[in-house]
């Protein structure tokens, strides 16, 4: 083979290889009704370094700084940036599912992903006394003190990130209550990485 030969023959396949990769790449953005409202998200949050520093913090769930593993629990899938724009876009717009924060409502008010709601982990803990309402909020049927999850919505759970476990604490907390692995996901990221990716995020005030 000449060097002619060969140089080409490598052109092509790196040209090949590029066009592959570009086939997998996806543009980072949704839009979606959420409460009658329309939610855009896209990637040029013009305060993306601001929301960085918010929550960079290594955390201290564990008494000392942790990082969260990659399966939170066994048949749980983890998600990432792109899955989690396709649960928006259809389970949340479709009304079949919720993308849940995990975190405390002052933790939350710092910042959230536009299109979920506030369900902190403590709220399902086993002694909580309104634990069963708000597992039918979740579309869970009770029936003699048991409960029924067919209809319950499909969750998508997040917090932080991943030097925090408050998503790890109210899926384990959902998962003893009886909810079905099948119904739960999550998104390890949280909004450490979906800050650095520079998405879409909203404030609220917290008294």
């Amino acid at each position: 083979m000449s060097r002619l030969t060969a140089a080409l023959l490598a052109v092509s396949c790196l040209t090949a290889g590029a066009g592959f990769a570009q086939e997998h790449l996806t543009e980072a953005k949704a839009s979606f009704i959420f409460n009658g409202e329309r939610i855009q998200i896209t990637r040029d949050n013009p305060e993306a370094v601001r929301f960085v520093t918010h929550f960079a913090s290594s955390g201290d769930a564990c008494g000392a700084p942790c990082i969260a593993p990659m399966q939170v629990a066994d048949g749980v899938a983890t998600f990432g940036e792109n899955d989690v724009l396709e649960f928006l876009v259809k389970k949340v717009a479709g009304n079949s599912g919720l993308m849940v924060d995990a975190r405390m409502p002052k933790s939350r008010a710092r910042g959230y992903i536009p299109g979920t709601v506030n369900l902190p982990f403590a709220t399902l803990e086993p002694d909580n006394n309104f634990k069963k309402d708000i597992l039918k909020a979740l579309g869970a049927r009770e029936f003699d003190g048991v409960f029924n999850f067919t209809d319950a919505r499909e969750l998508l759970v997040y917090d932080n990130g991943p030097s925090t476990d408050d998503a790890g604490a109210l899926i384990n907390n959902l998962l003893a209550a009886g909810y079905p692995v099948a119904k739960i996901r999550y998104y390890r990221g949280g909004m450490q990485v979906w800050s650095v990716l520079g998405f879409s995020i909203e404030e609220s005030t917290y008294e």
